[in-house]
């Protein structure tokens, strides 16, 4: 699902940095010692200082893999995805067999809402590495974005089959099994990925939800209070969440207490981002029982996500779809291109208004991967 990812994480994938040995006669200028110079900065998050060497690298070295394969890396940490997936198409080209080249093009694809392309390269990463694991599970999120539920449960058994230790494999199968209303199966993943990582609060935090939706309120508060002592930032501080998310569609601006319908909230949340200049708009991700949603649309020339949801009374939190969507705040607010739309009831029924509107977003850091996150009320 996107997320995320999403807030991936949304994502599970490694970045596979080289490490070269220079020896003490080195030429600054060599393009071993910028590589090693470009890497370092890189490690510390300087991608964009990175840049200039890796081009000199590339000029340098047009023939070496490696240079290509390190700008791709840096271009895609400044989330500069095109120049990323050209480097790494390129560093193919030189050596069709770098698997870390060919993951990170699959992942780049990905985040580019390309899941069909995205799905056909993990299938060469599986030919080239049929005993990698994570190829399978990643295979199985461009599925799940394709809505193709059977495809990617084939994927993650598979990925189960090469690595049954892996928390990931687990806890992102259950997601599946949730979107299908397959609690009890998802409950039973949630509690394996949790067997094997104790500390991962979205586990605990979506077995919470499957356990919720299966009618054991009690096993479900608990836990919900484990994963707020592992993540503070997961659920309220009043344990309150599922209280909250009843009342979103239980509240009603009416005399006769209507439920408000997740297709009001649709159509006003569209009809507003319409009027703020947003187009090609993509509705990616719904709950509409905690009336919140994921669009993805268009913003002078720029792709945007833009999460909605409703503030009812009396609360001072509300719920946001979270696959991959709620990540850390950005160092540079010029590639954050996330949006919050917060609309209310405005008294008449079916009506809504917007109470707030912030873009760019960046919210506070949170566990990527929850299927839904409590935020708390500017």
């Amino acid at each position: 699902m996107c997320s995320n990812l999403k807030i991936q994480a949304l994502w599970p994938w490694m970045l596979l940095l080289a490490v070269f040995s220079v020896g003490c006669g080195g030429s600054p200028d060599s393009p071993e010692v910028k590589l090693e110079r470009a890497r370092i900065l890189m490690e510390r998050e300087q991608a964009e200082e990175a840049i200039p060497l890796l081009n000199e690298v590339v000029d340098a070295t047009p023939k070496d893999p490696e240079a290509r394969y390190q700008r791709g890396v840096a271009y895609e940490n400044l989330n500069v995805l095109e120049k990323a997936l050209n480097d790494y198409n390129e560093c193919l080209i030189l050596d069709s067999e770098r698997t870390d080249a060919l993951n990170n093009k699959a992942v780049v694809l990905a985040k580019m809402k390309r899941f069909k392309e995205a799905a056909v390269e993990f299938t060469r990463l599986v030919d080239l590495d049929p005993q990698g694991a994570l190829a399978y599970r990643n295979r199985g999120l461009c599925h799940v974005d394709l809505e193709d539920y059977e495809t990617a449960l084939a994927d993650y058994a598979k990925a189960l089959e090469l690595d049954p230790k892996d928390s990931a494999n687990w806890y992102q199968r259950a997601g599946v099994y949730l979107a299908q209303k397959r609690y009890e199966e998802a409950e039973q993943d949630y509690t394996k990925a949790i067997e094997i990582t104790p500390d991962l609060a979205p586990a605990w935090m979506n077995r919470g939800v499957a356990r919720y939706k299966r009618g054991e309120k009690k096993l479900a508060a608990e836990d919900l209070k484990k994963a707020q002592s592992l993540d503070e930032n997961i659920v309220v501080p009043d344990i309150g969440f599922f209280d909250e998310a009843q009342a979103a569609t239980e509240n009603s601006p009416t005399k006769e207490s209507k439920p408000l319908d997740w297709s009001a909230v649709k159509i006003a949340a569209e009809k507003e981002m319409s009027a703020k200049g947003f187009s090609g708009l993509l509705l990616m991700e719904e709950t509409p029982e905690l009336l919140c949603g994921q669009y993805q649309a268009d913003l002078n020339g720029r792709s945007w996500t833009v999460l909605v949801t409703v503030a009812t009374a009396a609360k001072d939190s509300v719920v946001l779809p979270a696959e991959g969507v709620v990540q850390a705040t950005q160092t540079d607010p010029a590639l954050n291109v996330t949006a919050l739309m917060i609309l209310e009831p405005s008294g008449s029924e079916q009506e809504l208004a917007v109470r707030s509107f912030e873009k760019p977003w960046s919210p506070v850091k949170s566990s990527a991967g929850s299927t839904v996150v409590p935020y708390k009320l500017p």
